[in-house]
């Protein structure tokens, strides 16, 4: 069996079991906030290990103590894993997402689970910084975020600007080493690009439809390109695949000076130009070495594992699989953990 042993692990069964008291409808009212949580509890053995696992990662590479350390759940939805964290006794815990619904909704969690939390900060990372005026964190930590950051050179740009020694752990389904996860992801960024989609079509899809995002890029050339011909705003929404509507309109104004059009984004990865969020991007381990690396981080990458929590014969194939990580490592693992820490000079 594939090795999970951390300090966080001792945790988790007492943490399960006050997860057993809680009832959605009394978290939020809200319909994405509602199936999201729903999702984690239902498969809660399997996230409280995922989450376990990512904190044992912080703690192996921060010169901190838990005890000492002020962690931030960021991109934290209903905030599970950053509640989690407070309850394993780190020092200060605070809990970020962009959607006030989700903030909300982490109030209601952590009061219903009597945990209390240092501190709720909805909006962008700006808003995170203004909140740390006079305090600095020592730790980001996310699920399922970090490949819908727009730009992550800046992201870690600002990490970096915040606290140097910043540890920061993500962990990220777009696998790029794993060939069958590949495939799949190109279906979905295919479908966000050709077709858009609609919550019915899975339980955690947004709460709104989306048109296809290569007719909202259509939309937004049309608007800012004045003068162009039809021919040049089909050839620009397909050329500016990646970018949301500010880098748009500024590729609209270069391709009017040189006559150029831009390199859409590698491979099948797309963007929706209007909250600049990726359709789970996937990026090659180099590229995240490098992103890393340009502002002063070292990256280790590590394998995640398998919901083998349960019965049945699709859990037996699970825990096989669990098994291979040993051997095959990232070719088979469905997720991946990425480490980001103050290089050693």
């Amino acid at each position: 069996m594939i090795q999970r042993t951390n300090c966080f692990s001792v945790y988790t069964k007492a943490f399960e079991e006050k997860l057993e008291l809680v009832i959605t409808d009394e978290i939020s009212s809200e319909l994405y906030c509602k199936k999201y949580l729903s999702h984690l509890l239902q498969h809660k053995k399997y996230y409280l290990a995922i989450y376990a696992d990512v904190l044992d990662k912080l703690i192996r590479h921060s010169v901190k103590k838990k005890e000492d350390i002020i962690l931030i759940d960021f991109g934290a939805g209903n905030g599970l894993l950053g509640i989690f964290a407070k309850f394993c006794g780190f020092k200060k815990v605070f809990l970020n997402d962009l959607d006030e619904k989700f903030m909300q909704a982490s109030r209601n969690l952590s009061g219903k689970l009597k945990i209390d939390m240092d501190g709720f900060i909805a909006g962008e990372l700006s808003s995170v910084e203004h909140y740390f005026k006079n305090e600095k964190p020592d730790a980001f930590v996310g699920t399922d975020v970090i490949e819908h950051v727009y730009d992550l050179e800046v992201l870690f740009k600002r990490f970096q600007q915040m606290n140097p020694a910043m540890v920061s752990v993500f962990t990220t389904g777009s696998n790029p080493a794993n060939y069958f996860k590949v495939r799949a992801l190109n279906k979905i960024q295919l479908k966000d690009e050709l077709e858009g989609g609609t919550p019915e079509q899975h339980i955690l899809f947004g709460e709104i439809a989306l048109e296809p995002f290569i007719r909202i890029r259509e939309k937004i050339i049309r608007k800012n390109g004045v003068g162009l011909t039809e021919n040049d705003i089909l050839l620009l929404a397909r050329s500016t695949r990646g970018q949301n509507e500010q880098d748009i309109i500024l590729s609209i104004d270069q391709y009017k000076l040189t006559g150029k059009f831009p390199l859409p984004a590698s491979g099948n990865n797309t963007c929706n130009p209007l909250n600049s969020s990726w359709t789970e991007r996937i990026l090659s381990f180099d590229n995240y070495y490098s992103l890393y690396s340009a502002v002063g981080f070292s990256c280790k990458i590590y394998d995640g594992f398998y919901n083998d929590h349960g019965q049945g014969l699709i859990i037996f194939v699970k825990k096989l699989l669990n098994a291979g990580i040993t051997t095959f490592r990232k070719k088979i693992s469905p997720y991946i953990v990425i480490v980001g820490y103050k290089k050693n000079n």
